[in-house]
């Protein structure tokens, strides 16, 4: 977007009501909408209808298009009586609420309509605006007649002329809604995913050069196969606005965008109440099948190699990577997902944890001990490890100590300092910690401290150490103590990384002994193993 930074979160929320609400189709009577508007006076679309011809503009300022539209919509305005013709803009953001009216101030000489801030889609829902930017066009009788998406220079001018022809009272409008360039058809826009990646599936003319960014930000390009593209995102977290661009025949930018929100599977903060959003539905499929036999062949006991090869027609960048789930060259998908299940396909045969344990029984009684990781607790072996197949052993999803520190930043933070263990600077952490569960209470730990580092460290023992430990200070130390009230290894020494040699914590030796006071003459040895 030019001249924007884009924002972590788009945050918009659904309607919270008590039921479906019925979308407006072409020739219906328009839904009198209403909301508070940026300077926080009530909008009510009922004021208009049945007086002037309207024009809704649905947007959000996170889009592009949607924002540079905004001078051609004032140049549309300014073309027509305000007797003949009313604006009414509803934007989509909800989040930040204070940032997104600071945004359109900065467009007050050019926006002199009412625009509506659509905290709960109240006013979207009903027109079911699936991309944006959208505009509908209502005549003076209160009946919508025409319904497009994106601004295209066609777009625009084709906007122009139905609104001069609605003014007139002309019919036959409706057949200038021409066939899309662009169409962006999954995700379902406004709904939320708690899979770290999707598909973005839509038509367009065969041939065409499509390029997807994801939050204003990473691009990708495609080119779409006869009339169909589809391309796999990743998602961050939160609200992620997904724009797919093409260049039309003459050389014109066709913009469409969508909204989803993805949920983190544990923690708290970042939820949503959209809808969760499911691929393999029937009413998603239903495209498809025009051209596509969406119904896996037999499954049987001679079938699963014949079932895993048409899943990953689609699906063939699951198992690309250096090591696959056992199950998938064993026995296929169907040992995991239920392929008759309904009204979503495909659903996995039992959830989280449960459905892990069907083949990693030996990995059940890690429930038994006493203290859980946040995953295991949580039953939900996804976190660390992709189900299909992973460039990493044990198919985790990250190398192990960059997918520590994903949840663990406070560690992360400490690789910044000036003096680095060695399994932390190269990612071990299992080499200390237990992945999964534990019997101690101390971060995981497999053994005591001073265990773990004198099973690297052989050498130092009490007599070749100057430093005393294994017994209790003399006198009230500020350093930390085993269990026991003993000197320890982390009673002077940082597991992780440090500031200081030797990992000495923060104050180094002075802490304990301040200048002055008698020190060791003996030097202390270096650790060995770094």
């Amino acid at each position: 977007m030019r001249g924007f930074a884009f924002a972590a979160f788009l945050g918009v929320a659904l309607l919270l009501s008590s039921g479906p609400v019925q979308a407006v189709s072409l020739g219906d009577k328009a839904a009198a909408i209403k909301g508070d508007g940026l300077d926080g006076v009530r909008v009510d679309l009922g004021a208009y209808i049945g007086k002037k011809v309207i024009l809704l503009k649905f947007g959000s300022i996170y889009c592009s298009t949607c924002v540079t539209s905004l001078e051609d919509v004032a140049r549309i305005q300014k073309k027509f009586k305000p007797s003949d013709l009313q604006i009414v803009g509803v934007n989509l953001d909800v989040y930040g609420l204070a940032r997104v009216k600071r945004f359109y101030r900065g467009y007050n000489s050019i926006i002199k309509y009412p625009f509506i801030v659509d905290e709960k889609l109240a006013a979207s829902r009903p027109f079911d605006i699936q991309s944006i930017p959208a505009h509908v066009v209502i005549d003076k009788e209160g009946f919508v007649r025409y319904i497009s998406t994106g601004a295209s220079p066609g777009d625009l001018k084709t906007l122009e002329d139905v609104i001069g022809r609605v003014i007139k009272g002309e019919s036959g409008v409706e057949k200038l809604m021409k066939e899309q360039p662009l169409q962006v058809f999954l995700p379902s826009n406004f709904s939320k995913t708690f899979k770290d990646s999707v598909y973005v599936v839509g038509t367009s003319r065969p041939g065409s050069k499509l390029t997807l960014s994801l939050n204003g930000g990473s691009q990708q390009n495609i080119t779409s196969m006869r009339d169909l593209f589809y391309i796999r995102t990743p998602l961050a977290l939160g609200s992620n606005y997904i724009e797919v661009q093409v260049v039309d025949e003459q050389g014109g930018k066709i913009n469409q965008g969508i909204v989803i929100f993805r949920e983190p599977k544990i923690g708290t903060g970042i939820e949503s109440p959209f809808p969760i959003y499911y691929f393999h539905t029937e009413k998603n499929e239903s495209a498809c099948k025009k051209c596509h036999d969406l119904n896996p062949p037999d499954t049987g006991a001679q079938g699963f190699a014949t079932a895993t090869q048409f899943c990953l027609g689609c699906h063939k960048e699951l198992t690309s990577k250096k090591h696959v789930h056992g199950p998938i060259p064993v026995g296929g998908c169907a040992p995991c997902h239920n392929f008759s299940s309904r009204p979503h396909r495909y659903e996995p045969m039992a959830s989280g944890q449960d459905l892990c344990f069907k083949c990693h029984e030996d990995k059940r009684k890690e429930l038994v001990k006493t203290f859980l990781h946040g995953p295991m607790s949580a039953g939900l072996c996804v976190i660390c490890h992709n189900p299909h197949s992973s460039d990493e052993k044990f198919t985790l999803r990250r190398y192990v100590g960059d997918l520590c520190t994903m949840c663990h930043e406070g560690v992360k933070s400490a690789s910044s300092r000036k003096v680095a263990h060695k399994p932390f600077l190269e990612g071990n952490c299992t080499g200390c910690h237990d992945a999964h569960s534990s019997l101690r209470n101390d971060a995981f730990l497999k053994t005591t401290p001073n265990e773990l580092c004198l099973s690297c460290h052989t050498s130092l023992t009490n007599m070749t150490h100057s430093h005393p430990w294994g017994v209790p200070p003399k006198g009230d130390m500020p350093v930390k103590l085993d269990k026991q009230g003993n000197l320890a290894c982390l009673s002077c020494h940082i597991a992780h990384a440090s500031d200081d040699v030797k990992l000495l914590i923060k104050g180094g030796c002075e802490k304990c002994h301040p200048p002055g006071m008698a020190t060791p003459s003996v030097p202390l040895p270096p650790p060995a193993g770094g």
